[in-house]
C-alpha cells in the first residue's frame, strides 16, 4: 500500500515574521518528514501503534507540538486528523448541515445586504458581502461569538510558548472538496491597523504578501512567485511597508518602491490601488450583519458542530473543540459556496495554481 501523504494547516496566534526562525515554529518541523509516522499511526487501530516504533528524535517534536500524545506506550492523533476514510462521513454530514443552515440564513440576505448600502468604495454590493459576510464575519466575528458559546477553540498554548492550533488532511482527491476547495481561508498581512488581505479557498499558493512571506521562510516559493519574492524580500520591511499603504490610501501616493510591490501584488494597478478599502463603516457594518447571523443561525450552528460520530480524529479522542474548528470552518466554508452559487456575494475566479481568492485592504484609520 503507498505510503499517505498529508497536508499541514496552521492557525497561527503568534507573529510568523518574529518567530520564523523559532525551531519549535510548527512550520520547521511539519512538513513532509513527518509522514512516515503519521501514516504509520493511521494504519493502526486507536492505541495500537507503539511509541518505540519511531527514534525519539522525531516524535519529540511532535508530542511536544500537540500533534500527537502517548498514552499507555502508544501513540495517538492529538490535533484534528482527517483521513481519507473519513470523508463519506464529511461529506454527507456536513453537506446536510450547511443545507440546513444555508436555507434558514437565506431569508435574511435582504437585512444583510442593506448592512453594506452605505459603502461608497466603488465596488459592486457583491463583492462587499463576499469580503464582509463571507470573511470578516464567517471567519472572525462569528467565530468569536461561537468561542464565547464555548462551542470552539480558539488557541492552544504549547510549551514551547507559542499559540496555535494545527489541522492535517490526508493529501487525497477525496477530502480535497474540504481541506482545499472551500471559500473559508484569510491571508492577512497586518500590523494590526493596516492589513493587505485575501480570502478564498486553499486550492494553491496565492500572490499575496502573506502567503509569498510564508513561503519564503520555507524556501518552498515556486518559480512563478519568484519575482514577487525578490521585490519582498529587498523591501524595508512589513511596518515600513504598510505605512506606505496607509499614505496612498490617505493621500493618495506612496514611494515608487511600494507601489511597484503593490502592483505587482495586484493591489494596485495604474498607479492606484484597485482594490476595496476597508475602514470604520464597514467594520461597523460587519458587527451589525454578525449580530442578524446570531439571531438567525447562531444555536443551529452551535448544534451543527457536535455530533460528528465516526471521525478519526474522534476515535483517537482529539480535543473535541478544536475538531469543531475545523468543522466549523467546513460548514461556514459550504455556506459561502451556497452563497456564492446563488449570487448573494460575489463568485472569486479561478486562477490556476493560486485557487479562488478576492483581495482587500482593511484599515483602521485615526479619526474612524
Amino acid at each position: 500500500m503507498e505510503m499517505r501523504r498529508f497536508s499541514y494547516f496552521l492557525f497561527e496566534n503568534f507573529d510568523p515574521e518574529e518567530q520564523a526562525q523559532n525551531p519549535q515554529n510548527p512550520r520547521r518541523f511539519l512538513n513532509a518528514s513527518v509522514d512516515p509516522i503519521l501514516d504509520r499511526i493511521a494504519q493502526e487501530p486507536p492505541r495500537n501503534c507503539p511509541a518505540d516504533a519511531f527514534s525519539a528524535g522525531a516524535v519529540v517534536p511532535l508530542l511536544q507540538g500537540g500533534i500527537l500524545r502517548e498514552e499507555d506506550g502508544c501513540l495517538l492523533f492529538d490535533t484534528p486528523v482527517l483521513l481519507r476514510e473519513d470523508a463519506p462521513v464529511l461529506r454527507k454530514e456536513m453537506r446536510a448541515r450547511a443545507e440546513r443552515l444555508t436555507e434558514e440564513l437565506l431569508p435574511a440576505v435582504p437585512q444583510l445586504q442593506a448592512c453594506c448600502q452605505e459603502l461608497d468604495n466603488g465596488f459592486p454590493a457583491e463583492i462587499n458581502l463576499y469580503h464582509i459576510l463571507c470573511g470578516m464575519v464567517f471567519d472572525g466575528l462569528f467565530f468569536d461569538y461561537l468561542s464565547r458559546q464555548n462551542a470552539v477553540a480558539t488557541s492552544r498554548l504549547h510549551d514551547s510558548g507559542l499559540d496555535y492550533l494545527t489541522v492535517i488532511y490526508e493529501n487525497c482527491q477525496e477530502l480535497n472538496e474540504f481541506s482545499d476547495g472551500l471559500l473559508c481561508s484569510y491571508n492577512c498581512f497586518t500590523d494590526g491597523i493596516c492589513s493587505l488581505q485575501s480570502f478564498g479557498d486553499c486550492d494553491g499558493s496565492r500572490l499575496d504578501v502573506y502567503r509569498v512571506s510564508r513561503l519564503l521562510e520555507t524556501g518552498q516559493l515556486p518559480p512563478r512567485l519568484e519575482r514577487a519574492g525578490r521585490l519582498l524580500e529587498a523591501y524595508p520591511g512589513k511596518e515600513y511597508l504598510l505605512a506606505q499603504v496607509r499614505q496612498l490610501v490617505e493621500k493618495g501616493t506612496c514611494e515608487p518602491e511600494a507601489m511597484a510591490l503593490l502592483t505587482e501584488f495586484g493591489y494596485a494597478a495604474d498607479g492606484r490601488l484597485c482594490v476595496p478599502v476597508y475602514t470604520g463603516a464597514a467594520l461597523q457594518a460587519a458587527e451589525r450583519i454578525e449580530k442578524i447571523l446570531e439571531e438567525r443561525i447562531g444555536g443551529s450552528f452551535v448544534q451543527a458542530l457536535s455530533g460528528v460520530e465516526g471521525l478519526t480524529a474522534v476515535c483517537h479522542g482529539v480535543p473535541e473543540k478544536e475538531l469543531a474548528n475545523e468543522m466549523y470552518h467546513i460548514l461556514f466554508g459550504s455556506v459561502n459556496e451556497a452563497l456564492a452559487a446563488r449570487g448573494i456575494v460575489a463568485s472569486p475566479p479561478k486562477i490556476p495554481g493560486e485557487g479562488r481568492y478576492l483581495r482587500c485592504i482593511q484599515l483602521e484609520t485615526e479619526k474612524e
